[in-house]
């Protein structure tokens, strides 16, 4: 998150406080008014999680775009080069055929005419004849041979150019297409900020008993790590809770939603594909009801989200941007999971 998306946050933050001073007086109201919220936030978390995986697309496409463009490049620069050497070899096969003429008669006769002429008698007029077309012949054939190479090859580069153009309007065209998500995604992440301003400002209003949620915190944390415990994938998944969300992250530096599922069961020998809607096509489906802890569990069609079932309901996963990997109940676009065993 940059500098300026950061500074709009807090804006909104210290505005949504500001903007929400009254005290409620009904609990059940602003239990209300916060499901709602959570409701709205849910499905523009959902929107982050969607964008975020379009965002990857293209950064991804664009990679691959820019290998094409260099190779390209490269090829077009070596036929370039390659039509010169062939030009280069045409020219001195002419001249090698002037020099074979002259030297293999008396006199330096520079023509064939002249060479022709200069026989003694029928017998050696034939036999000039005959070595003239002869070296004529092959001299002829070799030139032709290079010039239907260089034909063949300036055929290439043109096809090579062409294609080279058609790459290099598709940067320009995925390069508008990353900066409208991106932009797209600054107002998402504001509007995220403003629902999360107000969730908390209607939560503060609300009486709730502390002793319970304690409980229930409580009941929950040991539940998940008797889970993470029992479950080898799940036990290596938590060593990563609280890593940052990073764009195209595979790794402990960051990861987004399929790098970490990736590398996690990378880790036990399971090489999942690098997207989420291609791990969605990996092992077997599980309905939610037969969910077990370690399946994959995915969201949208095709999937926009991954995380890995932890049980209860809840799942292990590097949310979206601005968030960290950690354990969160499943989105409500739930709609499946894969179980892949390692």
């Amino acid at each position: 998150m940059n500098k300026k998306i950061g500074v709009a946050i807090m804006a909104l933050v210290v505005t949504m406080s500001v903007g929400f001073t009254s005290v409620y007086a009904d609990p059940a109201s602003d239990k209300i008014k916060v499901q709602q919220i959570q409701t709205k936030k849910n499905d523009l978390v959902i929107k982050v999680e969607i964008t975020d995986n379009q965002i990857e697309a293209i950064i991804a496409k664009m990679k691959i775009n820019e290998n094409n463009i260099a190779k390209i490049q490269k090829d077009i620069k070596q036929d370039q080069m390659n039509i010169l050497d062939i030009e280069g070899n045409i020219k001195a096969e002419q001249i090698l055929f002037n020099k074979r003429m002259r030297a293999m008669y008396m006199g330096g006769s520079s023509s064939f005419i002249e060479v022709i002429l200069a026989s003694k008698g029928i017998n050696d007029f034939i036999s000039r004849v005959e070595n003239v077309k002869m070296i004529s012949k092959f001299d002829q054939n070799v030139i032709g041979d290079l010039k239907t190479n260089e034909a063949e090859i300036n055929l290439k580069k043109v096809a090579l150019d062409t294609k080279s153009t058609k790459l290099l309007s598709l940067r320009v065209d995925n390069k508008k297409k990353l900066a409208t998500l991106t932009k797209q995604k600054t107002d998402q992440i504001i509007l995220v900020a403003q629902l999360n301003a107000e969730e908390n400002q209607y939560g503060a209003q609300m009486v709730t008993d502390q002793a319970g949620i304690a409980k229930e915190v409580a009941l929950e944390k040991k539940t998940n790590e008797a889970i993470f415990s029992s479950n080898p994938v799940l036990a290596y998944a938590s060593d990563f809770l609280g890593i940052p969300y990073v764009w195209g992250g595979t790794s402990p530096k960051g990861f987004d939603c399929s790098g970490f599922t990736q590398y996690v069961f990378g880790h036990f020998g399971v090489n999942l594909p690098r997207v989420s809607e291609d791990q969605q096509n990996v092992g077997t489906l599980v309905s939610r009801a037969d969910l077990r802890p370690g399946d994959l569990v995915f969201f949208g069609t095709p999937a926009h989200h991954v995380g890995i079932y932890i049980g209860n309901g809840n799942m292990i996963n590097a949310p979206h941007t601005g968030a960290v990997i950690r354990v969160q109940t499943l989105n409500s676009d739930f709609t499946y999971g894969r179980r892949v065993t390692p």
